[in-house]
């Protein structure tokens, strides 16, 4: 061990004024560690990253040059006593060399078993000799990377690109081991705060900003371009482009319960994991941990079970109905049917399901119509299923099939509610509470618009139809005198602004069943 922190001692941080060779500085400019002095968050108040300005400013006349690897060691050392069942692992020196550049000694030890122990941050489930830590992290990376950058994730699966190959160092050490200390500052000062969502954020606007590059390239092309990447980095538009990506904590806690429940389950094994080099890397320079494409199918194994499972490879087509809406509601409305999204299996299995569970009468009264009176808008039964990961499925589904399309952007930032900022909205996914309704002979849904509130607010509706085997139970939007009717086809899913007046017409013979939900928008965040 101690001769593995002797030769990581030589790689952390060699041209910073703390941790360069004394021997080999004298040609070394004063700028070279001014360029490590870490970047503040003035809207942070007493941040890390504020600390760190503060203390790595006066590094340079408190402590003699190359002082930090003496520190460092000392650091490594105590820790692997203090926890001797983790000890030392490739990374962790990193992370404490940051410390070091903010912190003096001491503190910057009890930071490191603060970071490595407790929540929200446990880098020691990373660390431990069985590393499930890590699989999850990747499991997460691999899932979300699928979910938001989906174009991207296909090319890189077609390439036989696993993301272990490139994204483990940086999410081992949260972005310390490669990337400009400018950059790391704002991204653990971010962290200290947030947790985890903000290094799955910076993963995601990493790969966004270089989407395009890779999309050209091919497996060698795209691990030598990842490679050099790093050192390119403009840290401050990649952390104001990471702050609108539209992830939210409740996908990362979804994927990482779905990893758990497959290692408990024993559909997934963490000794075979653990047969493959990405287990436990011998090196995080380069990627020599992570070139041979031999151990892809246990990373496959692991990290693509249920994303194979879930990813659907059906040809999915799409009508846009905004311009024959126009002599219904006298203009142009969101309004789009998607044939195809769901398989006629995946419905049935949707309608067995929703049968399990306890369905409701639904009755709703015009407003303004007495307790008496019989003058109802809704005759239906409802049940309602919450499942976050049906909801991801189906949102990734339709950002995929109308992706690069005007329809997509409209669906993306719904721009008809703020018309001065069109992008001042961003999707955030399905309502994850779906509500199954199930149409009886007799039973419609009259003229109505439907509105929901709060942090997130929803403008589109979704319906998905789960079967055609009823006669009648059409979905009919209205405008005075004139509609447009869209006949149910099983699979097919309907997404419209939530202004425009529909009805679902009377089932005549046979039994509905349709999935309504909406998509929940938020206001952008900007810088």
């Amino acid at each position: 061990m101690i001769g593995t922190i002797e030769r990581d001692l030589r790689r952390t941080f060699p041209n910073h004024y703390l941790f360069r060779d004394v021997s080999k500085s004298e040609n070394a400019s004063s700028s070279d560690f001014v360029s490590h002095e870490h970047v503040s968050d003035e809207k942070s108040g007493d941040s890390l990253g504020e600390l760190g300005g503060r203390l790595s400013r006066t590094r340079k006349s408190n402590m003699e040059e190359g002082s930090g690897k003496k520190a460092l060691r000392r650091i490594l050392r105590a820790y692997s006593v203090y926890d001797s069942e983790v000890g030392y692992c490739q990374g962790m020196n990193f992370i404490a060399a940051m410390f070091l550049t903010f912190l003096p000694e001491e503190e910057s030890f009890w930071m490191l078993v603060v970071i490595m122990n407790e929540d929200p941050y446990k880098l020691r489930d990373l660390f431990s000799q069985e590393m499930t830590g890590s699989h999850e992290v990747l499991y997460i990376a691999d899932n979300l990377i699928a979910q938001f950058l989906p174009t991207l994730y296909e090319h890189l699966e077609n390439e036989q690109v696993h993301i272990s190959m490139f994204v483990t160092q940086w999410l081992m050490t949260i972005y310390t081991s490669t990337f400009p200390f400018e950059f790391v500052a704002a991204v653990w000062d971010s962290f200290i705060c947030d947790g985890w969502l903000v290094v799955y954020r910076v993963m995601l606007a990493l790969l966004e900003h270089v989407q395009q590059e890779l999309l050209q390239r091919n497996v060698e092309q795209i691990l030598s371009f990842l490679r050099g990447y790093p050192a390119l980095v403009n840290g401050e538009r990649i952390m104001i482009a990471s702050s609108k990506i539209p992830l939210k904590r409740q996908h990362v806690q979804a994927y990482a319960t779905e990893f758990r429940t497959l290692i408990e389950s024993g559909e997934i094994q963490v000794e075979e994991i653990l047969q493959s080099r990405f287990a436990r890397p011998e090196s995080l320079d380069g990627y020599s941990m992570s070139s041979s494409r031999a151990t892809l199918p246990n990373i496959n194994k692991v990290y693509r079970f249920v994303a194979k499972l879930k990813r659907s490879t059906r040809e999915i087509t799409f009508e846009d109905l905004s311009v024959k809406l126009i002599p219904v509601v006298g203009k142009s409305k969101f309004a789009v049917l998607l044939s195809n999204v769901l398989s006629p299996e995946e419905c049935a299995g949707l309608i067995k399901r929703a049968k399990g569970e306890k369905f409701e009468d639904i009755l709703m009264r015009r407003p303004g119509a007495g307790a008496n009176e019989i003058s109802e808008i809704a005759s239906r039964r409802r049940t309602t299923m919450e499942d976050l990961d049906l909801a991801s499925e189906l949102f990734d589904r339709l950002v995929c099939a109308l992706q690069g399309t005007e329809l997509g952007l409209k669906l993306q930032h719904a721009p008809w509610v703020c018309k001065g900022d069109p992008d001042a909205l961003n999707a955030t996914g399905l309502n994850d509470r779906l509500h199954v309704l199930r149409y009886g002979v007799g039973q419609f849904f009259s003229p109505h618009s439907r509105f929901m509130r709060g942090l997130e607010v929803s403008h589109i509706t979704m319906q998905v139809y789960l079967n055609n085997n009823f006669t009648g139970g059409t979905t009919s939007f209205r405008g005075g005198q004139k509609f447009l009717d869209v006949k149910p086809k099983t699979g097919s899913v309907l997404l419209f602004d939530q202004c425009l007046r529909r009805e679902e017409c009377e089932v005549l013979a046979g039994r509905k069943f349709i999935i309504r939900s909406d998509v929940m928008y938020e206001k952008a965040a900007f810088g």
